[in-house]
């Protein structure tokens, strides 16, 4: 990984300064409180035991604790770009290795940096990573949140991609082994801001989606993709979040509020203690919102 900034500065017009990458915010400690997971449950219909009652963490639940630190991700901005440019991000992949699962009680230590920026023709991606411990030091988890800034121009192309796609290559196909619907409630975004601190305007306010060129108020993509985690886990009937290894997607179409989510289950791999799979997911107009979907459990 390159971080010498060589072709990311791009002169005071570009936005994007890669000589920021790799700067790593101050570590910042967070409680895990048993009403927060059972808030995440119910902000993600989750009705599992285990996270109802608020032991274990959903999986899709580490992004909670790395919110505070996700911003570090804007360090790349220029300061004075940043109001104009904000309004164009939308999350556009996301990938977790999982250490081992979040659990109440736990004290959290987290940390990110921007590790990544990529011109592409029809914007600028960014690619931000979080490093989870426990306070001995001992890895939780690691995440990799793109951010894509839809028509913002830069010159940037240096750092690191994030590994969601490479998970897949070369395991296009697999055999299906369920298609699952689940229904997306009206007021699902409003509930997950609540619960996971993402109180970003285009989950919120209609008449900001529709201004920055969204059809209105969109489904946050992280809780689309806590949908598509649960899909998997009851096409293999796994019964714990504890099981997952790995999960990520890349976010393809924004998903509306009132719409339903159908998930299609591939089998990659059943041998070893491992078991993984690929998802897509489409809406109710059958257009695909979620791809590249990878989910591996050890089991």
């Amino acid at each position: 990984m390159s971080l010498s900034g060589t072709g990311g500065s791009g002169g005071a017009a570009d936005p994007f300064d890669a000589g920021a990458l790799g700067r790593w915010s101050e570590p910042r400690t967070f409680t895990v409180e048993p009403a927060m997971i059972v808030a995440y449950a119910a902000a993600t219909n989750d009705r599992t035991p285990e996270s109802a009652g608020g032991a274990l963490a959903p999986p899709v639940f580490a992004i909670v604790p790395g919110w505070g630190s996700i911003g570090a991700g804007a360090s790349i901005i220029a300061k004075e770009r940043r109001g104009e440019v904000q309004g164009r991000v939308v999350h556009g992949e996301q990938w977790t290795d999982y250490f081992r699962p979040i659990r109440a009680g736990d004290e959290l230590v987290v940390r990110a940096a921007a590790v990544g920026v990529h011109a592409k023709s029809s914007g600028t991606t960014v690619v931000t990573k979080i490093e989870t411990r426990d306070t001995a030091g001992e890895p939780v988890n690691d995440q990799y949140a793109t951010t894509f800034y839809r028509g913002v121009a830069s010159s940037a192309d240096d750092g690191e991609v994030a590994p969601s796609l490479g998970a897949l290559r070369g395991k296009e196909e697999g055999r299906l082994i369920a298609t699952i619907t689940l229904p997306i409630d009206g007021d699902q975004p409003a509930r997950y801001a609540q619960a996971s601190g993402d109180h970003n305007r285009i989950h919120l306010d209609d008449e900001f989606a529709r201004s920055v060129g969204l059809p209105g108020i969109i489904v946050h993509g992280m809780c689309t993709l806590a949908f598509a985690s649960r899909a998997a886990r009851l096409a293999l009937a796994q019964p714990s979040a504890a099981a997952f290894r790995r999960l990520g997607c890349r976010f393809t179409r924004p998903l509306l509020p009132g719409d339903v989510l159908t998930t299609d289950v591939f089998l990659l791999e059943d041998s070893g203690g491992v078991q993984s799979v690929r998802f897509e997911c489409a809406n109710g107009a059958g257009e695909a919102v979620l791809g590249a979907g990878y989910a591996e459990f050890a089991t």
